[in-house]
């Protein structure tokens, strides 16, 4: 008896969903040519097609990692996902020049070095502006670079909540610019850093230094912004015009180091060597935005807000699938083999055409809706949804969801393999958790929390 009714309560939960699966299946075995080839078993084996709503809710993660990729800094103050303060923190290093003389009129660079006789000239650092966020192009923004009282490592793992305490005596501000991101030329932002800190980078180098000791005793530098910045900005570290340069000149000629007499020459440092290490630290305050309730929110805690989805990255806020219904629907569609699976988000709004992020990935979220970092590397098939042709190689390529600038403005991508696996039980996934190319991302995206959905086409074998 109770069995019977355990039976009852199932069928009646999934009766919905069942009806709704019924109502738009189509068959399409004619368009796919299978009267052709199995004319007398057509009516055994039938071609559908199907959409599948997916449940999603919004995650909060209260740290995101931003030691990979471009450089943060500034504020700004977003109704909808509240305001934020970003400093940048960088390391830079010298690498050794050429013992090849170079080319008559071409650089060749660090292969001229100072000698005991160098007169320092500056000591600048130039920065490659990749992105802008905010509309105010000619107000003034103001940016202070300031060593930091603790080196960063190379090896370690940083996230946006991990502050490293800045020097606070005067001498710890060492260079300071005040520009209009609409005048850079080139979008090539300089900082004339003290004089005083450009000296003693050019006595180190002097004194032949290693560039790794060197390193130790510089530490690092903060980039931070200024009380009444109003645009969150970006740097291509890995730019070659991203450098610091000690500019100098030799009154006396050393020939035995390749140190001539030599007006205008210079030494170049570079942010993005396997010995340096930049990242990103945030500050949030949501108080007064349309999400002013993740303030009261725990770490991995799902929500659903004004039946809309929200997505920005580096503020910490995700969607969160819920894979029930697909698994409802293997449920009650016995004797089929998936041809080909979609995941579907859109259409986006218009307003947020040039602003959503232009990829999305999935990632496997465990029972506590969380996500392996460590794994996502390591064994991707269980924590990753991978292109389909990985699942039988070793390329470990991630499946890519691509936005639809032009026509139907929405993410589609391909996943049959996953969910074929899925289906079978060879993968263990109930939640996937949607994140942009790079985590470390202020494009954002709100949608409508019902435009998320699985696209499914199928075989059905007729008993």
């Amino acid at each position: 008896m109770i069995h019977i009714i355990k039976y009852i309560m199932k069928f009646l939960v999934r009766s919905p969903l069942l009806i709704y699966f019924f109502l738009i299946s189509c068959d399409q075995s004619s368009e796919i040519g299978i009267d052709e080839l199995l004319t007398d078993q057509k009516e055994k084996i039938k071609v559908h097609y199907i959409n599948i709503p997916l449940e999603v809710k919004n995650i909060y993660y209260d740290s995101v990692r931003t030691d990979d990729g471009e450089l943060y800094f500034g504020k700004i103050d977003d109704p909808i996902f509240g305001k934020t303060k970003a400093i940048g923190y960088a390391q830079s290093y010298y690498q050794e020049g050429s013992e090849i003389p170079p080319i008559p009129g071409e650089y060749s660079e660090n292969y001229y070095i100072p000698n005991d006789s160098s007169e320092f000239d500056s000591a600048v650092i130039y920065l490659h502006l990749s992105k802008v966020f905010g509309p105010n192009e000619i107000d003034e923004q103001e940016i202070f670079v300031k060593q930091i009282a603790d080196t960063l490592f190379s090896s370690a793992l940083y996230t946006s909540n991990k502050y490293t305490p800045i020097t606070t005596e005067e001498r710890g501000i060492i260079g300071l610019s005040r520009f209009k991101t609409a005048n850079l030329n080139n979008n090539i932002l300089s900082i004339t850093l003290k004089e005083g800190y450009g000296k003693f980078i050019l006595n180190e180098i002097i004194k032949r230094t290693k560039n790794y000791k060197l390193l130790d005793k510089m530490r690092g530098f903060a980039l931070e912004p200024g009380e009444n910045n109003n645009q969150l900005i970006s740097f291509d570290l890995d730019n070659d015009n991203s450098k610091l340069i000690v500019y100098f000149k030799n009154p006396v000629e050393f020939p035995e180091i390749n140190s001539p007499m030599m007006d205008s020459l210079q030494y170049t440092f570079r942010f993005n060597t396997p010995q340096t290490k930049h990242y990103t630290y945030y500050e949030n305050n949501r108080s007064t935005s349309e999400l002013s309730a993740v303030e009261s929110f725990d770490d991995d805690e799902e929500f659903i807000l004004n039946d809309k989805i929200y997505w920005q990255s580096s503020s910490g806020i995700y969607p969160i699938i819920n894979l029930n219904n697909f698994q409802s629907f293997l449920d009650t569609a016995k004797n089929i083999v998936l041809n080909k699976v979609q995941i579907v988000t859109g259409p986006v709004n218009e307003t947020f055409h040039n602003l959503a992020p232009k990829k999305s990935f999935y990632y496997i979220a465990n029972s506590n809706n969380k996500i392996n970092p460590i794994g996502i590397i390591s064994n991707p098939n269980e924590n990753v949804i991978m292109r389909d042709n990985s699942y039988f190689t070793e390329d470990n390529d991630q499946g890519e969801y691509l936005f639809d600038e032009n026509i139907t403005f929405t993410y589609q991508g391909q996943s049959t393999v996953f969910f074929q696996e899925l289906a079978s039980g060879n993968i263990n996934a109930k939640k996937l958790v949607a994140y942009p190319e790079n985590p470390n991302s202020f494009e954002k995206l709100v949608i409508d929390k019902n435009r998320f959905y699985l696209k499914v086409y199928y075989t059905k074998f007729n008993q």
